[in-house]
């Protein structure tokens, strides 16, 4: 009765000059990881608070990076190494392999710093109502979560991940395979400069 479910938070090592190159020219390489610091701190924040069952974070290339360590510490989270080829097979393997001990799991970018613990937990809570899926839609035309029941790998497999049509066609594939889902509110993600002056926002309200 104790399986219930999991948010995998998905995170690259934050190493400047691979992490938001996008905003590199606005805020230089340091500046550009330090903002993908505080990203994926205040992801870790809000998973934390909602009422998943565990949160366990993916990293990316692999969990040496120290400060993967340290959110570890901080919340004590599950380090996990992410693996496959492509984002796709990686978010799908890391699925395959929660559902194994969970009754659902949900993959979270540390893109989104408008997704708060409640929805969340009403993410958590469709999933556990019986919907096959939820999906957090991005306003580039991607995804900032996604969540199942069951092992999906033809929502993941050959797409051309980062572009315009990923939501469109997750949509298309979910439609074809007969899943019931549910989509939580669209946010942006922090990709690109001219998203900068609403995430500053954010920090000013909230601060």
């Amino acid at each position: 009765m104790a399986r219930k479910g999991v948010v995998c938070v998905f995170s690259k090592a934050p190493v400047a000059g691979e992490v938001k190159t996008r905003l590199i020219p606005e805020l230089g390489a340091e500046g550009a990881a330090q903002l993908y610091e505080s990203l994926l701190a205040s992801t870790l924040v809000q998973a934390c608070a909602s009422n998943v069952s565990s949160v366990h974070l993916y990293c990316f290339p692999d969990a040496s990076h120290p400060g993967f360590q340290h959110y570890a510490d901080k919340h004590e989270l599950t380090l996990v190494n992410q693996s496959g080829s492509d984002l796709g097979e990686r978010m799908h393997r890391a699925i395959e392999q929660e559902l194994l001990e969970f009754d659902y799991a949900m993959v979270l970018g540390c893109d989104c710093p408008w997704l708060k613990s409640e929805e969340l937990s009403y993410a958590c809570e469709i999933l556990e109502t019986g919907k096959d899926a939820v999906l957090g839609p991005a306003s580039d035309g991607g995804y900032y979560l996604i969540g199942l029941r069951q092992p999906q790998a033809q929502l993941f497999s050959a797409m051309t991940w980062g572009g315009s049509q990923v939501l469109a066609e997750t949509r298309s594939r979910m439609q074809d395979s007969g899943l019931e889902w549910v989509e939580l509110n669209e946010y942006r993600d922090v990709d690109l400069p001219e998203d900068l002056p609403d995430y500053e926002r954010l920090l000013r309200q909230e601060s």
